[in-house]
């Protein structure tokens, strides 16, 4: 079975991000909600997602991606501020990293987002303006450009760089 979703990014946040965008949406039922935090790991056991936040997921996901894409670290600030305030989160501390990590009080969707929410300010507070979006035709993903020179393209060479470089090439070959 192929998977549903992809984690590529190393980043809950741009991973989130990636579930849907103006041309696909894999969020399109509460039970798709529930899996993909089932499979990210955010869930434990697993949480049944309702219609209200479902559409309230989609619209956390939509406006952090034009924020992220636009480095707003203030829009970031305010949506993530919106939707920790009615979630029911413990911090504890991680024993092993001795990082402090929420913990959800409820079985809810929004407590179990709350990391990603969480990790959209620690991408614009430790990565301001590196938020890209792919290069390749049609992929619409999000990644984070860690490059050097900031030049990165692709979301994942083994995703699109590759089929992108070869496309590329055949066109200069068959044009040449």
């Amino acid at each position: 079975m192929t998977p549903r979703f992809h984690f590529f990014t190393s980043r809950p946040s741009l991973d989130f991000c990636n579930t849907g965008s103006a041309s696909f949406e894999l969020l399109d039922a509460p039970e798709a909600l529930g899996a993909w935090l089932t499979e990210a790991g955010y869930a434990g056991p697993p949480v049944t997602p309702t219609d209200a936040e479902l559409q309230a997921a989609r619209e956390l996901r939509n406006a952090l991606r034009i924020a992220l894409l636009d480095g707003d670290t203030d829009a970031v600030a305010e949506l993530v501020d919106a939707w920790l305030e009615p979630a029911l989160v413990r911090i504890c501390v991680d024993r092993k990293t001795l990082a402090a990590q929420p913990v959800p009080a409820e079985r809810t969707a929004r407590c179990a987002l709350v990391p990603v929410a969480l990790d959209a300010l620690d991408v614009v507070r430790n990565h301001p303006g590196r938020v890209r979006e792919c290069a390749a035709d049609a992929c619409p993903a999000l990644f984070l450009d860690l490059s050097r020179n900031r030049s990165r393209r692709w979301c994942s060479m083994d995703l699109c760089g590759s089929r992108e470089k070869a496309r590329a090439y055949y066109r200069r070959q068959r044009d040449s």
